[in-house]
């Protein structure tokens, strides 16, 4: 399919490239005996390549001038991501803001109710309009309890986030914030929720196999990937919100995550298949 820019002239069709270099393929290949200049194959000479060349070269700048005059307008390749390079605590900072009430986004608590419907949970401004959420929040009650949640909500139910980009599990993490809940719900009976977020959505390794389709049936556990449901709940954010200053930032959000954390994934799944 072609597309005309700004200035009128119409941009290089995909099948006029496959065309090309099939047929260039052919033309330079000197086992076919057809390898001739004007030959009676019928493929094109010498002289017809070279303005097939001319005229991509002029179209390319013309869609490179149609590029500049929008980006004067629109700035399509900017991304504050990009600037930022976030590190892990960083997107955990943000997540926390984002599902805070009183964050700066202004926003209430759209975005917790938006990711409690996404969880199965409903959707009551009972629950999320009073919400706290604290980041880096203790463990108690347990073992090991110096470890710290990244992101912890309290909203009638208790949910934690722990946010894995470029690190991995530590030795029984998971497990213990997963004991660490059913403590602090014993007393006040309540549900308790952990999303364990990854790049491409691994489950943890400190849970047994049955122990992890226990708590996964159970709704106790959620291993979310930055590339399939957190992404989802970031577009249902930004199609529900009213300022347009948060819903650019959480389009330069998810244009991150598919840019950036997809090659964090790539990588990550090359580096695993390395190791066996």
């Amino acid at each position: 399919m072609s597309e005309k820019n700004g200035l009128g002239r119409q941009l290089v069709r995909r099948t006029e490239l496959e065309w090309f270099f099939k047929e260039a393929s052919s033309r330079m290949d000197p086992s076919k005996e057809n390898w001739t200049r004007g030959s009676s194959s019928g493929l094109a000479p010498e002289s017809k390549l070279r303005d097939f060349f001319i005229a991509v070269n002029h179209r390319m700048e013309a869609a490179e001038t149609h590029q500049r005059q929008l980006d004067k307008r629109r700035a399509t390749g900017f991304n504050v991501f990009d600037l930022i390079d976030p590190d892990e605590n960083k997107l955990s900072d943000v997540l926390a803001s984002l599902v805070n009430p009183k964050g700066v986004h202004g926003q209430g608590d759209l975005f917790l109710q938006l990711l409690f419907k996404q969880l199965g949970l409903g959707s009551d401004a009972r629950l999320t309009k009073h919400a706290t959420v604290q980041r880096e929040a203790p463990t108690y009650g347990i073992l090991k309890y110096r470890r710290r949640i990244d992101v912890l909500v309290e909203a009638g139910v208790l949910l934690a986030i722990e946010n894995k980009v470029d690190s991995l599990e530590q030795p029984e993490q998971v497990k213990d914030y997963m004991e660490h809940l059913h403590q602090c719900t014993r007393t006040s009976p309540r549900r308790n929720i952990l999303i364990y977020l990854t790049p491409d959505g691994r489950t943890p390794r400190s849970l047994s196999l049955t122990k992890l389709k226990q708590v996964q049936s159970g709704g106790r556990l959620y291993c979310w990937s930055y590339q399939k449901q957190l992404t989802q709940w970031l577009n249902n954010c930004r199609h529900e919100c009213e300022a347009k200053r948060i819903r650019d930032f959480l389009s330069d959000f998810i244009a991150y995550i598919e840019s950036a954390l997809k090659r964090e994934t790539e990588s990550n799944q090359e580096t695993e298949a390395n190791e066996y």
